[in-house]
C-alpha cells in the first residue's frame, strides 16, 4: 500500500510505502496481524527521519561553496545535515541539536556546485521539529562549469 501524506499548514506532499492491506487513524492490518499505530520504535529499533528539500539553482549560475548552514529546530541529541548536488553526490554531516531552538552545521569545503539541496536526519531516532534551514552560500567569482 503507498500512502501520500499532505501537511496542510505547509502544502508539502509525502509518500510512504506501506506493507499493510487497511489503515485506520489508530490501527493497521496486514497477513500477519493487527497492529496499534505510535509509539517511539519501529520493530523494537528508533525511528529514524529524513527531511530533504529538492534541487535549486542558488541565486546564479556561478559554482557554490557552502560557509554554514544554520538549523532552526527543537529536539536533543545529535542531528545529521544532508547536502545533496545534481552529480549525484551525497555528504553527512554530524552535529549536537543545540536546545536553544538554533543549532548549526559546518559542511566539507570540497562541494562545488550550482544545483544543491540540503536536508536534516534525526540517526538515533530522537523527538525533533524543524522549522528552517538557513544556508550561508559563497560563489565563485570566476567559475560556472
Amino acid at each position: 500500500m503507498t500512502a501520500i501524506i499532505m501537511n496542510t499548514l505547509t502544502g508539502a506532499v509525502s509518500e510512504h510505502s506501506l506493507s499493510f492491506d487497511s489503515i485506520t487513524p489508530t490501527n493497521a492490518a496486514s497477513a500477519t496481524g493487527l497492529f496499534t499505530m505510535g509509539g517511539d520504535l519501529d520493530h523494537e529499533q528508533p525511528i529514524v527521519a529524513e527531511v530533504v528539500t529538492g534541487e535549486v539553482l542558488w541565486d546564479s549560475q556561478s559554482k557554490k561553496h557552502i560557509d554554514m548552514v544554520w538549523l532552526s529546530l527543537s529536539g536533543e541529541g545529535k542531528g545529521e545535515l544532508i547536502v545533496k548536488g545534481r552529480k549525484g553526490g551525497e555528504y553527512r554531516y554530524a552535529f549536537p541539536v543545540r536546545d536553544t531552538g538554533q543549532s548549526r552545521a559546518v559542511p566539507g569545503k570540497g562541494i562545488r556546485e550550482n544545483y544543491l539541496a540540503f536536508g536534516y536526519s534525526n540517526p538515533d531516532g530522537d523527538d525533533f521539529t524543524l522549522d528552517r534551514i538557513e544556508v550561508g552560500v559563497l560563489q565563485s567569482k570566476t567559475r560556472r562549469v
